[in-house]
């Protein structure tokens, strides 16, 4: 990703918020905070979508933390700090407020900003930005950043990317890289065959992949640096279901060698495999924990498939979800306190979060065909596929209150299979 020119920034500090706890996202006690993006000073081009104040308006309202006001209706709208007009704000039940000025000419960008308590009528923050013309987008990401930082005490994910996999006409399948909104996005393995069970590396710098161009599912590893793919895994039966270990040197993958499917572990290279655990149970879906310590997975030895994990030194065995009769998918947030996966709910395949410590469980989908979850780098946020035909899949986020769903906008019509990058990438 290209560096931003940074030339300077300016904190005004008020009464720092709390950062948000992961109970209360998950318990519903977030409450959104009403915010008001004027748009900037002489941004004028042609593709709104690339208007500073319109990537930010998106992020913000992605986020599920904040309410993006309409500001349509509104006659003057102020472009500095001298011409905000605090009482008419507060009439609006606005809480934040975001300005600032554009300038663009001679291939060059430069930002300025401020973020606004309206309530207590005083600047919390102040910054500019200068890079190239092209990176107005990622300026728009990065004032995102902030103020969620800001405002909630946790990293911004509004930078990330994201990776998924696309179908193109019948024949043809392209696991893409773009931004985490869908934007700016680029192919990096295009195939005559199928590809599954995408997964980014802790690192940033490669992706894991199952593919069935061996005419079987065999995993692949693609650096993303350096363009160059290694088979990893192409052992007898099915290869599948690949998970990072959180140091980026092994892998947890899943082995057919006869009517069941078993778990082992290797190297990141593909040496070094030996056996996770012996059962006559149908064992898969792997995922580490990130201390590293123990591995989740999904498996049938209860009778229906349930999420259980493995502690890697005591090789101790417990279940770990108990509320319905299907639940498959296993992903950890980033903290190791959060599940989501996929559950069974009256015929509705719906994206759960079970809460570790309470264990609590919330469905966060109200579709009926929700698949393959995976958590934002900073826990916050669930990306998923839903199905809104047999011939139409999707890609969406869900804030982790659940106030917020929103599509991402791939300009496909068959997305599935999707990873997030980590927050430092």
């Amino acid at each position: 990703m290209k560096k931003l020119a940074f030339l300077f920034i300016t904190l005004f500090y008020l009464i720092p918020l709390p950062a948000i706890e992961v109970i209360d996202i998950l318990g519903g006690k977030a409450n959104e905070l009403s915010v008001a993006v004027i748009p900037f000073q002489d941004d004028l081009i042609e593709n709104e979508k690339n208007q500073i104040h319109n990537v930010i308006k998106s992020d913000l309202s992605r986020s599920g933390f904040f309410r993006v006001i309409d500001t349509g209706g509104v006659n003057k709208l102020p472009t500095s700090l001298n011409d905000v007009d605090y009482s008419f704000w507060s009439g609006l039940q606005t809480e934040l407020l975001v300005i600032g000025r554009v300038q663009r000419g001679d291939n060059q960008i430069k930002v300025v900003y401020e973020l606004i308590d309206v309530f207590k009528e005083k600047m919390m923050v102040s910054s500019e930005y200068s890079g190239n013309i092209k990176q107005d987008r990622q300026i728009g990401h990065q004032i995102s950043n902030i103020i969620y930082e800001k405002i909630t005490g946790s990293k911004g994910v509004f930078h990330t990317k994201i990776g998924f996999v696309q179908k193109i006409n019948n024949n043809k399948y392209q696991l893409n890289v773009s931004d985490m909104d869908g934007f700016n996005k680029k192919a990096i393995v295009t195939s005559n065959q199928p590809i599954i069970s995408t997964r980014w590396s802790p690192d940033g710098e490669k992706i894991a992949y199952v593919s069935f161009e061996k005419k079987k599912p065999v995993i692949y590893v693609q650096n993303l640096k350096n363009g160059e793919r290694q088979l990893v895994a192409n052992f007898k039966g099915n290869n599948s279901a690949p998970a990072w270990s959180p140091d980026n040197k092994q892998l947890a993958i899943v082995l057919t060698y006869n009517n069941f499917s078993q778990i082992y572990v290797m190297n990141a290279d593909g040496k070094n495999i030996k056996r996770l655990m012996r059962s006559r149970s149908i064992d898969t879906e792997p995922v580490w924990a990130p201390d590293g310590k123990s591995i989740y997975f999904v498996s049938d030895r209860g009778g229906g498939p349930q999420i259980y994990k493995i502690d890697l030194k005591t090789e101790q065995i417990k279940r770990v979800t108990f509320e319905g009769k299907y639940n498959v998918s296993p992903q950890l947030s980033p903290d190791g306190k959060l599940l989501t996966f996929i559950t069974n709910d009256n015929g509705a395949f719906k994206v759960g979060v079970q809460n570790l410590i309470s264990n609590q469980v919330i469905k966060l989908t109200q579709g009926r065909n929700d698949e393959a979850p995976v958590f934002s780098p900073n826990g916050h946020m669930v990306l998923y596929t839903h199905k809104d035909s047999e011939k139409e899949t999707s890609l969406s986020t869900v804030s982790l209150n659940g106030f917020k769903t929103q599509v991402i906008n791939t300009d496909s019509v068959r997305n599935y299979e999707a990873t997030w990058s980590p927050i430092d990438f």
